[in-house]
């Protein structure tokens, strides 16, 4: 059972990081391609970057 949690985790983490890549992704395409940028989208990179690194930092302070 615990074997389980862990690896539910695991890739937990590995769809918030596709996640903030994507959305990063997006916004880097629309300004390169000189398209403007919605506020909205820009808000939405920012939270999910920002959680992502989170509990990254969250997850290696427990580790110590």
């Amino acid at each position: 059972m615990k074997g389980q949690f862990v690896e539910l985790f695991r890739s937990s983490a590995v769809i918030q990081g596709t996640m903030a890549l994507i959305c990063t992704g997006a916004v880097v395409y629309l300004a390169v391609t000189g398209k403007p940028v919605p506020e909205v989208l820009v808000g939405i990179v920012m939270a999910t970057v920002g959680f992502y690194f989170g509990t990254k930092q969250r997850t290696q302070e427990r580790e110590d």
